[in-house]
Formats: C-alpha cells, structure tokens, sequence
C-alpha cells in the first residue's frame, strides 16, 4: 500500500470513528428510554431493586435524553459537512435514533399499552376454549357468570362490563 492510499485511509477512519461514536451513543441514549419498558412489562417477574432503578430512570431520564439528543444532533450536524457517504449512514440513523428516544421518553406507553376493554365479547361456557391451566377472574352475579382471562386481562388491567345490566369493572 503507497503513503497515499495510507494517508487516505488514515483520514476516512478519521471521518468515521466520529460518526460511529455518536452512532454508538445514540443506541444508549435508546438503551436508556427502553429500559423502564423493558422492566416493568406484563407477565414477567421484576425484582424490588430492578423497579426501583426503572422508576428512577423513568422519572430522570427526560432532561438526560433532551441533553443527549441536542448533543448529538448538533454534533451530527457539525461532523455531516465534512463526512462522506459512510459516516452519514451512520449520522442520519445516529440522529434519528436519538431524537426518537428523547420523544418516547416523553410518551406513557403504560397508558397506550393498558387500555381499558369497553364492549368485551364472550362465547358461552360450552363453546369457549381456554386450557385448564390458565387462570380466570370470575364473577357470578344472581346466577349469570363471566370469565376474564388473566392473559388477557395482563395487557388491558381494566374491563368494564355490564352484568345484569348492572356496571361492572374487573381490574387485575
């Protein structure tokens, strides 16, 4: 290899260590948003000291994630002129990546993920089939009776219902 190919070589890595620095960043900065999901998510055993690290991050992670996305968006913008192809395929991932990140921190995904169910549909005893190992929450009102799946009620934690035409809400 010549001294130019080396001199060339030498200056692209130059131009790409920078761009996958922040590349690399911006994979935190998303490591950082998701880890509270990640933990405190249905059907899944959390210890005290992981929901106690989770609920941190979640109420400190907001000013952190609009700091870190600034940084690198700014950063990004500043390597973008003087970078070629390669690093701007790592830069315009780099900036979105973050700038998602610092968004969704902003965003209650429990609230989208555990919306209550309105209007459930049921099938009769008889037609309904469920394995014998799942668990139901029952409820029997002046002998009519409905079953809510515990999977089911994992995603939803709310079901408002009518029972005899009496408002009924089933929560787990």
């Amino acid at each position: 290899m010549s001294a130019d190919a080396t001199a060339r070589a030498i200056k692209r890595s130059h131009k790409i260590i920078p761009a996958l620095c922040l590349f690399l960043a911006s994979l935190t900065t998303f490591a950082l948003a998701a880890y509270p999901i990640y933990v405190i998510r249905p059907f899944r055993e959390q210890t005290p000291a992981a929901l106690e690290r989770a609920l941190w991050v979640l109420l400190h992670n907001k000013p952190l994630l609009l700091m870190l996305a600034s940084l690198i968006t700014i950063l990004a913008v500043l390597l973008w002129r003087h970078a070629g192809w390669v690093a701007r395929l790592l830069l315009v991932p780099a900036m979105g990546i973050t700038i998602l990140a610092a968004a969704s921190s902003w965003i209650n995904p429990y609230e989208k993920m555990f919306h209550p169910v309105g209007e459930p549909k049921f099938l009769a005893a008889n037609v309904a089939t469920i394995d014998a190992n799942y668990m139901v929450i029952a409820v029997t009102l002046s002998g009519e009776s409905r079953a809510y799946p515990i999977l089911e009620m994992g995603y939803h934690h709310i079901v408002n219902d009518r029972l005899h035409e009496l408002p009924i809400v089933v929560t787990y």
